[in-house]
């Protein structure tokens, strides 16, 4: 093989794994990191969820009923603490809102609170972000605070990774309050990875 041919496959090798990064980096940055959510139930349950961020689909509250709109994250065993900010679904394009900086509540999810339903919180696999969330240990807590002073304990029960069709684990979900968490796994960040916390207590 002459130096010519040597120093033009070095290149060409050295192109495609460039390539690949680059397109890895994409993929990563620009994925949907939300399950999909159902095509009709999205537009209608995002419309419908009052301001308690209970749809009127679910239970009304009973007396002692304690929620809060989050916003932080902290999950001592990570050292990890984040800002929480409104996720929104846009049916339209059917996406959702994300950032590179924070992680996001779905707000066609239950707010935090202390009597039925899915909290879910959602972002990249960043290592700012959800990047440790693999590392996670059973039993771990999470706590979410509120707007309004609250702080809310919840410890792991569960982890398990999804396709991104499968929308009935996230808003299909009807039971005690829990905390859900989400973000993206794979090689090509084509999966999701779903971590369900129950609720401990409230403070």
């Amino acid at each position: 093989m002459s130096k010519k041919t040597t120093i033009v496959t070095i290149f060409g090798a050295a192109l495609l794994l460039a390539g690949g990064f680059l397109l890895a980096t994409m993929m990563r940055n620009q994925a949907v990191n939300i399950v999909a959510t159902p095509p009709v139930a999205a537009s209608v349950r995002t419309s419908s969820v009052t301001n308690t961020g209970i749809a009127p689909t679910e239970v009304a509250p009973l007396e002692g009923y304690v929620s809060g709109t989050p916003t932080s994250l902290n999950i001592p065993s990570l050292n990890m603490y984040l800002p929480v900010v409104p996720g929104y679904y846009d049916a339209s394009s059917q996406t959702w809102t994300l950032t590179t900086t924070k992680v996001q509540f779905a707000t066609t999810s239950s707010l935090p609170n202390n009597q039925s339903g899915n909290t879910f919180i959602y972002g990249h696999a960043r290592t700012n972000l959800f990047g440790s969330l693999p590392k996670i240990q059973a039993g771990a807590e999470a706590i979410v605070a509120t707007s309004n002073g609250h702080h809310f304990f919840y410890t792991l029960n569960n982890t398990k990774v999804i396709d991104p069709s499968n929308y009935n684990t996230v808003f299909g979900y009807r039971g005690k309050p829990v905390l859900m968490l989400q973000t993206c796994v794979g090689l090509l960040y084509q999966s999701r990875e779903i971590l369900t916390f129950n609720l401990e207590k409230v403070v």
